[in-house]
């Protein structure tokens, strides 16, 4: 089989890398194909000689190009007026910008009343006037780029991910590939893409998800038939699960100036869309933390971990740079008049060996809204969260509450910070519930069980789909 990968950008293929090796080693031709400049693969790719990268069409410019972009915009926008997202003011306000973007043709942005308007809206209403523009995406033609591309590849599976962005030009490759007669499919990455993003503008024959959870997203949120989602599990967290500690306690806390005698508390932080203010909230959880009652909570130290879209904000300081053994190696900073806390992070995305051993060191990790915290899970450390005012992408989304406790997840929230010291006193002193990890890790990372990989799972899916298309 010859089967084509359309990612919007070549750095997403680290979430199911493995799982395409798999396919290559099957013998399946792989066509890596990115929609931004960057095509280097990444090593466990690299040297296959079944997997070639290239370019992909990135965006229409024919006559269509501004046409369509404003069309799927606005259906964007509308999904944001449900009463699902009725709390998700930063989505809407998100949605609306890029659908303004799409007509005015530059950036905008917009004050939030202004993303409010249509709440008035009825339901009736909403369903008629995106079914009024679904009837116009179906009108208009394939990309012509896209069409070309699709023909000269010639696959016998066309695999995209994530599809579901906003304005996203992934929806021309279903509807040239189904004109082909080609079969689609659609690879779920993350926890967030399907609640927290754009529509499916057109629908593919199959989806991959993580759990039941985003089958019931697919089902309700999209409007897909619940009976052609594959839950397979995360396959991006295949090789964090494997990891062991490549550093000792000691060692790390020698390397970035902490006491080792003093428990170590880790703070992961959000991606900036999430918190666009972390840096000064996480200077206020500092000092809230020394002024707690607790002396535990009052004498730790603290190891914040920035996300990595944000990392850069956080180094304007002198750094210094931290060996782990191999070629791994990390950043840190000192930028709070603190002597018992640092900031360190690494180059590495996924199955990062410095943020294992920094979780694996800590007794406990608190962060906002970031999926370092179902990787905390995994490590075996308890999470807790705390309300930020601030972080509109915190309480404003679907996704967040997944992982809260009560909702099937396995992190305690807390809105006052006498209520996080409490619980996070008990984490520091080992009061936690494991069960609630692993219950968690189960129907969430790793449904079909905690010792199964899951790219596998994710190769024989998409193997299986692709040779049941080419017999029907």
């Amino acid at each position: 089989m010859r089967i084509l990968f359309v990612l919007n950008r070549m750095a997403h293929v680290r979430h199911f890398d493995r799982a395409i090796a798999l396919l290559a080693d099957r013998g399946h031709d792989i066509a890596l194909a990115s929609q931004e400049d960057e095509t280097e693969l990444p090593e466990v790719l690299a040297p296959h000689p079944r997997v070639t990268p290239m370019r992909a069409p990135q965006r229409r410019d024919d006559d269509w190009a501004r046409p369509s972009a404003a069309l799927r915009r606005t259906r964007d926008y509308l999904r944001y007026l449900h009463p699902t997202y009725a709390d998700a003011t930063l989505l809407r306000r998100r949605a609306f910008e890029k659908m303004i973007g799409a007509v005015s043709g530059r950036p905008e942005a917009v004050d939030t009343q202004l993303a409010e308007l249509l709440r008035g809206l009825n339901m009736p209403e909403q369903k008629r006037l995106d079914a009024i523009l679904a009837r116009f995406e179906s009108v208009i033609p394939p990309d012509p780029a896209v069409h070309e591309f699709v023909t000269r590849q010639r696959p016998d599976l066309l695999v995209l991910s994530p599809m579901v962005g906003v304005g996203f030009s992934q929806a021309d490759f279903v509807k040239s590939a189904r004109q082909l007669g080609i079969p689609s499919g659609v690879l779920v990455f993350s926890w967030d893409n399907l609640s927290n993003k754009g529509m499916l503008h057109e629908v593919p024959e199959r989806i991959w998800v993580w759990n039941e959870t985003q089958r019931h997203e697919a089902a309700t949120l999209h409007r897909y038939p619940a009976e052609r989602v594959v839950v397979t599990g995360a396959p991006r967290f295949d090789e964090f699960f494997e990891m062991r500690p490549a550093i000792t306690r000691a060692a790390l806390c020698s390397a970035i100036g902490l006491d080792p005698s003093r428990p170590i508390i880790a703070y992961a932080c959000s991606s900036p869309v999430v918190a666009p203010h972390e840096r000064e909230f996480v200077q206020r959880w500092i000092g809230e933390l020394r002024r707690s009652p607790d002396p535990r909570l009052a004498a730790c130290s603290v190891i914040v971990r920035p996300h990595p879209a944000a990392a850069r904000h956080w180094f304007p300081e002198s750094r210094a740079v931290v060996r782990w053994p191999g070629a791994v190696k990390a950043s840190a900073t000192r930028p709070f008049d603190d002597p018992h806390v640092a900031v360190m992070s690494s180059p590495v995305q996924n199955a990062d060996q410095v943020l294992w051993d920094t979780f694996h060191h800590s007794v406990a990790v608190v962060g906002l809204n970031t999926s370092a915290e179902i990787e905390a899970a995994i490590v075996g450390r308890p999470v807790y969260t705390i309300l930020d005012a601030t972080a509109e992408g915190q309480q404003g989304t679907l996704h967040f509450h997944y992982l809260l406790r009560g909702q099937g997840g396995h992190v305690q929230f807390a809105e006052t910070f006498a209520d996080h010291h409490a619980q996070l006193a008990r984490g520091v002193a080992g009061d936690f519930d494991r069960q609630a990890l692993t219950n968690f890790l189960r129907a969430f990372v790793r449904p079909h069980g905690l010792d199964v990989p899951v790219s596998p799972l994710v190769a024989d899916a998409v193997a299986d789909f692709a040779a049941e298309m080419a017999a029907a």
